[in-house]
Order: structure tokens, then C-alpha cells, then sequence
């Protein structure tokens, strides 16, 4: 049997008719009155279909108008949005590099975050003067600072600590520690003389204790160490120390515990200083500086629901917060101006 032609149109006019005249024309060779039913049928549904095309294109149209506001209902229907928490940023004095830092002090941050009506973001600061720069410039709410760069700072910019981190047997105190290669025969700070020293910033209190009271003890000046170098990191003191760079180095009393066990030995620690205190500005919102208190005040190490909460923040505070004052540093101030005066 052979087919109708296929015709392809480029021109308007009745394609429709056009074709189904050439199918007709086929067809009614050989069935004429059934081709007659389809086009009487075809005349008939036509206005129906353009009919209902015109209904759905009004509905496509009413649906996509969005200059009316949704029904009262719709509304109702919505569950309500929180209003977002108000950001607290948190400054930190650059004394670990900054994975360290995050590591032990973001998991406070999340719980400050969760147990108040704001959001505490951490700041890390490029070093320890940025860290108080930051802090009088106001970019930063608060600042966890370190005891000497405080002590120092206090003295030019209107600044106060509201808290003071713990210690293991509960005292707001740290000591700087004196560490050595398990197999150094370096034995006291005597015999620091011709030797290579490592220091952490020059900002910081473990930089400054060794080359101040710690050699004058054994009557020794900082010209008869061979060489004297200042890290931005306590662990990088650590790390020097450790790849036989330096003989000996001087770091936080935390640092030096936890490679106590990994090659190092301490030989000497200074005496008890006030803990690395957490700081405002003098003009700072009383409302949150007495919130932040109140939350870490509370926290009890000795309690295991405590513990667990704790257990990945930096070791500096997984023993607790005591309130903090000005005059809690007066004695650190005395030791300054006792190095200054060497």
C-alpha cells in the first residue's frame, strides 16, 4: 500500500487542513465515509480542546502572580522563624598555632553559644599585640589575653579581666616551665651558659621570666647564651627543641606537660603567676560581661556531666573559671618592673 505523502510547512497558514486534505484525499480511494466521521469528530472536539487551553493558561497565569499577598491561612500555616542570636566575637592571643587554638577553644565558644541568647565567634589574633589591638579597637568584644601582655597593656589602654581560668589542683595560677631533650645534659639553668635557647613571643610571660629572674638566680646574663630566638608558638619552641635546633627552651607549664611524656623533661619552672585572664574593655556591656561570668563561673570539673562537656576544650580550662580582678596582677607588675630593672 503506498503512504501519503509527507509534506513539511514553513509558511503560515491552515497546516491542519492543509493536512488532513491530503490524508482525505488518500483515504477516500478506499474508506470515504470513515474519513468523513474523523473530520466531523476532529470539527467537533477542536473547540473543546482550545477551550480548555485557555482555562489552563489563565490558571498558569493566576499562579505565577505574586503581586497578592498569600491568605491568612497560608500564614498560619508557617512555622515561625527565631529571630537570629547576637554575635559576641572572641578574640585570642596567638600563643598556639591557630588548629591548636580552634581545636581547644571553639568547643567553648559552642557552649557559651548554647547556654546564653547570643553567638560567640573566635577571633584569632595574627599575634599578641593584635589580640589587644583588637580589642580597644573594638572589633572584638572580649579577649582571652595572656598575663603579661595584660599586665603590660593595662597600663595604656582601659581594659580589665573578668575571669581567670584554674589549674589542675584549683588555683587561678600557671608557671613557665624550662624543657629539655630527655637526653640533653642540661640539668639546671646553670648550665644554660654557651647554650642555644628557644622562646616563645617576646610579648609573652614565659619569653621574659627566663631572661629575667630565671638567669639572674644563677648569676648568669642573657649575653652568655650562644643564641637566643622568639617563636609566634609555644609549640614551635617545642618543635625546635625537639629536631636538636636548640638545647633548651622555655614555655606555659601546659604546653610542657603535655610533651612530657613525648622526649621532653622539665628542668625548671618559675613561680606561680595569675592565670592568663579573659578581658573587656572598661566600657564594656555590663549585661554580658556578668552573663559570660555567670555561665563558666558554674562549671564544675569534679561533676561527670561537666566533664563530658569539657573533655575537648583546651587544657587551660578543663579545671573551671574563677572571677578575676585588676589588682590580681599587681604582683606580676612588680615582677615586670623587677626584669626591666636587671
Amino acid at each position: 500500500m503506498k503512504l501519503p505523502p509527507r509534506r513539511i510547512y514553513y509558511q503560515q497558514e491552515n497546516c491542519i487542513e492543509i493536512y488532513w486534505n491530503t490524508f482525505c484525499s488518500w483515504h477516500s480511494k478506499h474508506q470515504p465515509i470513515l474519513c468523513m466521521n474523523f473530520k466531523t469528530y476532529f470539527r467537533l472536539l477542536f473547540p473543546i480542546v482550545v477551550v480548555f487551553g485557555l482555562i489552563a493558561f489563565a490558571l498558569y497565569q493566576y499562579m505565577l502572580n505574586i503581586s497578592k499577598p498569600f491568605p491568612d491561612h497560608a500564614k498560619a500555616d508557617m512555622p515561625e522563624m527565631q529571630a537570629p542570636k547576637d554575635t559576641i566575637k572572641v578574640g585570642v592571643i596567638s600563643r598556639f598555632p591557630s588548629n591548636i587554638l580552634y581545636q581547644g577553644y571553639q568547643p567553648l565558644m559552642d557552649y557559651l553559644s548554647a547556654n546564653t541568647d547570643y553567638y560567640f565567634e573566635l577571633k584569632i589574633s595574627r599575634d599578641y599585640l593584635n589580640a589587644v589591638n583588637l580589642l580597644t579597637e573594638r572589633t572584638v568584644d572580649m579577649a582571652f589575653l595572656g598575663s603579661y601582655i595584660y599586665t603590660v597593656a593595662r597600663n595604656t589602654y582601659d581594659i580589665k579581666p573578668i575571669l581567670k581560668p584554674l589549674n589542675e589542683n584549683r588555683e587561678p595560677f600557671f608557671k613557665s616551665s624550662l624543657i629539655v631533650r630527655e637526653d640533653s645534659g642540661i640539668y639546671s639553668i646553670a648550665d644554660l651558659k654557651g647554650k642555644r635557647l628557644a622562646l616563645p613571643s617576646e610579648q609573652s610571660y614565659s619569653g621574659n621570666w627566663l631572661l629575667g629572674y630565671g638567669l639572674q638566680e644563677y648569676n648568669l646574663t642573657s649575653e652568655e647564651i650562644s643564641e637566643i630566638a622568639f617563636f609566634d608558638h609555644h609549640h614551635y619552641v617545642v618543635y625546635e627543641v625537639m629536631r636538636k635546633n636548640f638545647d633548651a627552651g622555655s614555655v606555659k607549664d601546659r604546653v610542657a606537660l603535655e610533651f612530657r611524656q613525648r622526649g621532653l623533661r622539665i628542668v625548671a619552672e618559675s613561680v606561680p603567676v595569675p592565670g592568663s585572664p579573659l578581658v573587656v574593655s572598661a566600657n564594656a556591656n555590663p549585661h554580658i560581661v556578668d552573663l559570660v561570668r555567670s555561665v563558666l563561673v558554674q562549671i564544675d570539673p569534679e561533676k561527670p556531666e561537666y566533664q563530658e562537656i569539657m573533655k575537648n576544650w583546651d587544657r587551660e580550662f578543663m579545671f573551671g573559671f574563677t572571677l578575676a580582678q585588676a589588682s590580681d596582677y599587681d604582683v606580676l607588675e612588680q615582677l615586670i618592673q623587677g626584669y626591666r630593672d636587671l
